[in-house]
Formats: C-alpha cells, structure tokens, sequence
C-alpha cells in the first residue's frame, strides 16, 4: 500500500518529479546554447561578408577613380543590408533568450517545488538539526538547518507569525514582568556585604538565538543603550543548566561566573523561561516557509539543479537504513515502478539500488 504523504512513498512522487523537471530544465538550456550559438554564428558571418566585399573590391584592379566611387556605393549598399539583417539576427537572438529564459525559470522552479514538500517531511535520519533566529527590522526571521546521513544538507525558512512567542517582539519578562538579573555589585551604606544592582529584563528583547534539542544560545538586547545578555541553556535528562553574561559600555560581566552575583539570580526562573523559548524556537519547523539551500558533498543543488545526483546521494541513504529500507518493501512495487519508469535508464539504475525491478522504456 502507497500512503500519499508518507516519506518513502514522496521518494517516487515529488522526487521523481523533481528530476524530470531538472532534466527538462537541462534540456532546454542546452537548446538555448544552440540557438544562441547558431544566431552568433550568423551574425559573424555578416561580418565576415562587408570584409570579404572590401578586400574583392582592392583585388578588382580599377584606377582610383574608378574604384574609391566604386567602393563608396558597394560598401554602402552592403552595409545597409547587413546591417539591417544584423538587426533582425540580434532581435530574434533576444527574443528566443526571452522566450527560454522563461521556460527555464519555471521549469527550475516547478522541480524546487517538488523538492520541498519532500524534504519538509523528513525523509532522511537527520544527524543535527539547529534553528537560527534573528530580529530584522521588527520581526523574527528564521531557518533551519539540516545535516543528514551522506553528507546531505538542507535549509528551510521558517514562519514565525504563527508563534505566540515569536510573532512579535519577545522578551523573558512576558514570562514574569518584575524579572531581573543582578548584573554588577554595589556598596550599601549600611551592610558590610556589596549589594547587587540589577537589570530589570523588561526592556531587553531577544535578537538573535541558536537552538537545537537540548541547547539554546540567546542574546537579549536593550536596543537604546546596546546593553545584553547572553544567556546559554542546555538540557539533558533530569538536568538542567544556564550560563548568562552581561555586557554594556563600561564592560562585561559573567554573572553566572562571580558566586557573589550568582546566589541572587533566579535560576529556576531562568532555566523555566529557556526551555520555554526552546520549546517555541523548535517548533517553527512545523510551519516551514520554502527551501532556502540544498547540498550534497560540495553540490549546490539549487544553483546546479542536479536533481538526479541528488536522488542517487538519497537512494545510498535510504539503503544504508535498515528502517528506510522497510519502509520502501511497504509500498506497492508496480505503482513504485510506474513512478520510476518516468525516468527512463535513470529510473531503471535508481531501481536497480533499491532492490526493484523495472522495464526501461525509450523517450
């Protein structure tokens, strides 16, 4: 049975489709190369043409009377024609330009389409996944970066206008409003002990963050006096940690470094508050945007659009996975061939890595 949504199903829809887009798209500008070369190649031989009058007409032996009224008229006549048929070349040599660069654009972007939705369900084991966060202009923009198995990566952009959190200006006191940090230590007139100034958290906005599973790196910034904080959260079972620094015009400061500011910070505040922003920050990659980058090895494959290398690269993943592999057995085999037969030779090699048989039809 072929589950439409399921990943190793997407392998024989989106991904095939994907490269038989690429290939139209290869095609079609190797056509535009020829017309290009061809038109080119016209165009040269006009110019060739005026030379060879002008040199016929030095050959021809006429007194110079004769010969410089002679060569006004001749080359003036050529030079007309030439230059009027020069004119219909170079016109026809943009117009095809045009008319392909056209169907190249929608062919490159119809096989990007297709390598979307495949790649937004996952479909490879993913090594290392890390979402980045940056305030721009007044909104959050963020991607996702996917490292997988055969030296494939990938890049989605992210929404964040969905996020409760993130759709908007965040900052850790939405949490608690009377949050705050104790950043430097002052003296009292009455205590021997310094006592600590604090930062009330209210005005320092996130701009940037670095997250993946168990770890988060953010910076809080005071936009007005270029105050921060930089806080790192991490996470593994039953434990948890956070690290903050403070940094302004007059230095820095490693809060959670000087035992003396440390005791008066509100850690449990601190790691709640983190986990929540991590929480929110992971779960952008359910509300994926467009495919932002794509690479095997050194591959670009959206510069390249070498759909096909890119399958092969994703047939040799899939067959060192023992899960992946099961998946595939699960499909029906006939409709998996049909789907591969769109390929041709291409489809009967990629069938032949995963274990399937198929017929090569001719194109």
């Amino acid at each position: 049975m072929s589950d439409p949504g399921s990943p190793a199903w997407m392998f024989f829809t989106e991904l095939v489709d994907a490269v038989r887009y690429s290939e139209n798209w290869a095609e079609s500008l190797a056509n535009q190369e020829k017309v290009r070369q061809n038109l080119q190649r016209q165009i040269g031989e006009l110019d060739r043409l005026v030379s060879e009058v002008s040199s016929s007409l030095k050959q021809l032996g006429l007194d110079p009377e004769y010969s410089l009224n002679l060569s006004k008229v001749v080359n003036e006549f050529v030079g007309a024609a030439v230059g009027q048929t020069r004119q219909k070349l170079e016109a026809r040599l943009k117009s095809v330009l045009e008319e392909s660069s056209s169907e190249l654009n929608s062919e490159k972007v119809k096989a990007t389409r297709s390598l979307e939705p495949y790649l937004s369900v996952s479909p490879l084991p993913i090594l290392e996944e890390e979402v980045s966060l940056e305030l721009t202009d007044g909104s959050y923009a963020a991607s996702a970066r996917y490292k997988c198995t055969q030296d494939i990566e990938y890049e989605f952009l992210l929404n964040t206008s969905s996020s409760p959190l993130l759709r908007s200006q965040f900052s850790l006191a939405a949490f608690r409003k009377t949050a705050k940090i104790p950043v430097r230590l002052g003296k009292a007139w009455l205590k021997k002990e310094p006592v600590p100034d604090f930062e009330k958290l209210e005005g320092y906005k996130l701009s940037r963050a670095l997250a993946s599973k168990n770890h988060l790196t953010a910076k809080f910034l005071r936009e007005e006096t270029g105050a921060a904080f930089d806080i790192v959260y991490s996470k593994s079972e039953g434990e948890s940690f956070v690290t903050v620094d403070y940094s302004d015009s007059t230095g820095k400061t490693e809060v959670t470094g000087e035992p003396a500011l440390n005791k008066h910070l509100d850690a449990v505040f601190l790691k709640d508050s983190m986990n929540k922003l991590l929480t929110a920050i992971m779960a952008l990659d359910g509300d994926k945007l467009r495919l932002a980058r794509l690479e095997y090895g050194a591959v670009d494959v959206l510069a390249t659009l070498d759909c096909f290398g890119f399958m092969r690269q994703v047939v040799k993943a899939i067959a060192e996975s023992r899960d992946l592999m099961a998946s595939m057995r699960e499909l029906d085999p006939k409709a998996a061939q049909d789907r591969l037969k769109l390929l041709g030779d291409k489809g009967n090699a990629i069938a032949v890595s995963l274990g399937l048989v198929v017929r090569t039809t001719k194109r």
